[in-house]
């Protein structure tokens, strides 16, 4: 692949960032790894890659149809766009490599993947997946987990060569589905899915699914998280509450009369819950998962995201029904602020946060709204594209735990 080839070549310029471990800062091409050329070719060549080589550090991706515009928040505007090779895409949602060098997005509609290259700000690939493809994961480093909700299977993917490694099946029949790891679990995963009322537990290393655990008759699994305290799952099932799992005994150990999206505080000790209109807080810390608080928002929130502001931490959800982002003050346990931003017209949109800011879209008004987390002060309106809706931040990012 021409697209691989490429790609590499850039990690290659930027290696000794790499190595150092620091991501999303990645090399700039003037290292001293060319400094030793002296053949008039070769500094031709390196000045070439150095062109290219743009990075995409404290940007943020925005995801429309015809178009992915490329937002400095500091300067509140599109900096860059991309748009070659994307034309009527239906982004599913975003996800960035641990070395912030690919974001890897796909196309629900026409069962495939892309990858982008954010150290060139180009989309290098398009790779062929299962059908209806929306989440995808990197619980191994090195491995893309896409799912494929007309299979009801993951298709694992090298993010070096871009080659489909293998298909590993959850449900034989499709329905949409996700996948919970974390770095305390090692290679044990548990994947859901919405048309079963079980939890499949599965060996990342092996890449293959081992074992279900059985959650009655009827519902499915959707929403999940982990609790590295007390070593507890946790699973919506859907229509009957939310079952809590030992992973040390892979046992059902109790079921909460609550269900919807979790979201879990960066610091792993508060697990929020929205159900419905009311955000759950439980203690994640707590055997016993009491909840120790609860905060109504009455604008169907969707997923927390978090900033530790000099003051305190703060989370933020993104509302569809009465478009707003609304800010949770987790030491008062009460709405604080609620900024506006145009309509959704879907039935749900997620904040994204990252660099002291956090970000929502409205696909109405082809816009995102970028909003200070530290002064809590809507900075900026960005106009994207009709459509816009996935949203990437290139960076550290206030959503809690979410991979390796």
């Amino acid at each position: 692949m021409t697209g691989s080839l490429k790609r590499r070549r850039f990690v290659q310029v930027g290696a000794s960032a790499l190595a150092g471990g620091f991501a999303g800062c990645l090399d700039d091409g003037n290292g001293d790894e060319s400094s030793d050329d002296t053949d008039d070719e070769g500094d031709d060549t390196a000045d070439a890659d150095e062109s290219e080589s743009v990075g995409s550090d404290g940007l943020l991706y925005a995801f429309a149809p015809d178009r992915i515009g490329i937002i400095d928040p500091d300067e509140g505007a599109v900096v860059d766009e991309i748009t070659e090779g994307v034309s009527g895409v239906a982004w599913g949602d975003p996800r960035i490599t641990h070395d912030h060098g690919t974001i890897f997005v796909p196309d629900s509609d026409r069962a495939r993947l892309a990858a982008i290259d954010t150290e060139t700000r180009t989309l290098d690939e398009w790779i062929d997946v299962g059908p209806d493809p929306l989440h995808n994961y990197e619980p191994v480093d090195g491995e893309i987990w896409v799912h494929s909700d007309d299979e009801g299977s993951f298709y694992v993917v090298d993010v070096e060569s871009y080659e489909v490694l293998e298909t590993v099946e959850i449900v034989p029949d499709g329905g949409h589905g996700k996948l919970l790891t974390h770095e305390e679990l090692g290679d044990r995963a548990y994947a859901v899915n919405v048309s079963e009322p079980m939890v499949a537990t599965v060996d990342l290393g092996e890449r293959e699914r081992t074992g279900t655990i059985d959650l009655g008759d009827v519902g499915g699994t959707h929403y999940k998280a982990y609790a590295p305290a007390t070593s507890y799952a946790y699973f919506e099932h859907q229509g009957v509450g939310t079952a809590v799992v030992d992973t040390a005994s892979d046992e059902v150990i109790d079921a909460l009369d609550i269900e919807g999206g979790m979201s879990l505080s960066p610091d792993e000790e508060l697990l929020a819950v929205l159900d419905g209109e009311t955000v759950r807080f439980l203690d994640a810390t707590d055997e016993a998962s009491d909840v120790v608080d609860t905060v109504e928002i009455d604008a169907e929130p969707d997923a927390l995201r978090y900033h530790d502001a000099s003051d305190g931490l703060y989370a933020f959800t993104a509302n569809a029904a009465e478009p707003g982002v609304s800010v949770i003050d987790l030491d008062e346990m009460a709405v604080t602020e609620t900024f506006e931003i145009g309509a959704v017209e879907g039935w749900s949109r997620t904040a994204v946060a990252g660099g002291g800011y956090v970000f929502a879209s409205s696909d109405a008004e082809g816009t995102v709204v970028v909003v200070d987390g530290d002064d809590l002060e809507r900075t900026a309106e960005v106009e994207v594209g009709e459509g816009v809706d996935r949203l990437q931040y290139i960076g550290d990012s206030g959503v809690g735990y979410t991979g390796r």
